[in-house]
């Protein structure tokens, strides 16, 4: 007999995080506090079949902040089957259920930790562009008194400042922070966190996400504050791991930090392998509404005021003073909004003519999501 889609029932926790660690072979329930909670049942959705649970889809449902406007968005992870199971169209059921759910629970998109093709069919695409700046060891780099330490707990209230002031980021509640900083932490190895400290103050903090040592390099997987600071530490984190190289992401948004870096005569690379995931718009005429602040500083409100936008039947239109631009692919409207990823071999292109085309291109494309410590 089988069971679902459905959410678990709270008493359902450990035997999901069974099969979780089982596909993954990693016991990834303390590793995400966020997604394997008894207040997130229902967004962990499921398929049983003779009587145990076989397939999973997580979700964990945060808003972000992007230059003021808060978007909610759906972060999508832990997806697995059992193997004994699949090929049997579970974890196809259980997303096309999620993405119901979510629409009706005012989710605006989906942000995916993965781009297999059970996600690219449901119109998930890399979007946006990061810059990598790469810093070898020896590099003349900026000096400051800077004092690299490791995170405690007594920093967070610091963190929590930093973070909040940054002008893209997750709404990010105090007790979700702490759950990041500090559970999880110690289930993930390969993480560490820094407070930078300067004069006895916290002026910025770097999560260092990925530690690869075969390939002597760290990378930075957030970040917040002083950009000064930040970069001026880079010497301590190299000595500190015993590695030749530390890899910064830094949005395209992050003029502060891409000119800090210029200014510098350090080099930045368009990469694929700093693409935040893949996302997927899942209610096109609200995510723009919400957008429609951020837009208004743009190109003005009388602007904004007369420009529409709708989806019908799997299209995307927008609609200014009688002209239209109508999008038929899901990855290709995503793709003007959040902009193209690198190395797209046909940009996206704006169907429309005259001041509607003008328009779109003023108002797009925005900031794109990045996971950080809200990774899953």
């Amino acid at each position: 007999m089988v069971e679902g889609p459905r959410g678990i029932m709270p008493d359902e926790l450990d035997e999901l995080s069974e099969l979780v660690g089982k596909v993954f072979n990693w016991q990834m329930r303390n590793s995400f506090p966020t997604l394997f909670c008894k207040e997130n049942a229902d967004n962990m959705r499921i398929m049983k079949e003779d009587g145990k649970i076989v397939s999973h889809i997580g979700i964990v449902v945060r808003d972000m902040i992007i230059n003021g406007c808060k978007i909610s968005v759906g972060n999508v992870g832990a997806v697995c089957t059992d193997e004994n199971y699949r090929k049997r169209g579970y974890a196809w059921s259980i997303l096309e259920d999620a993405i119901k759910k979510l629409r009706a629970d005012g989710v605006d998109m989906l942000l995916v930790s993965g781009s297999r093709s059970l996600y690219i069919q449901h119109g998930c695409t890399h979007v946006g562009k990061v810059s990598v700046c790469s810093i070898e060891r020896g590099t003349p780099i900026i000096k400051a008194k800077v004092q690299p330490r490791k995170y405690q707990i007594e920093d967070l209230p610091e963190w929590a400042n930093l973070y909040k002031n940054e002008p893209v980021r997750f709404h990010r509640p105090y007790n979700d922070f702490h759950d990041l900083t500090t559970t999880a932490r110690i289930y993930r190895p390969s993480r560490a966190l820094y407070s930078i400290v300067i004069d006895g103050n916290i002026r910025a903090y770097v999560d260092i996400g990925k530690v690869k040592l075969k390939t002597e390099s760290i990378a930075v997987d957030e970040y917040a504050g002083s950009r000064r600071a930040i970069l001026a530490s880079v010497p301590y984190l190299l000595e500190q791991y015993d590695v030749q190289r530390c890899n910064i992401p830094i949005p395209v948004h992050d003029l502060e930090f891409t000119r800090l870096v210029e200014s510098m005569g350090l080099s930045l690379s368009a990469s694929h392998h700093a693409t935040g995931g893949t996302i997927t718009i899942i209610n096109f005429p609200r995510l723009c509404e919400k957008l429609m602040p951020l837009f208004e500083e743009k190109v003005g409100v009388p602007v904004v005021q007369n420009l529409r936008f709708s989806e019908r039947d799997e299209t995307y239109a927008f609609r200014l003073d009688g002209e239209e631009a109508v999008y038929s692919d899901a990855h290709d409207v995503a793709r003007l909004i959040f902009g193209d990823p690198p190395g797209i071999e046909k940009p996206t292109e704006i169907p429309a003519e005259g001041r509607l085309r003008d328009v779109l291109k003023a108002i797009f494309p925005i900031p794109r999501p990045e996971y950080g410590l809200s990774y899953i």
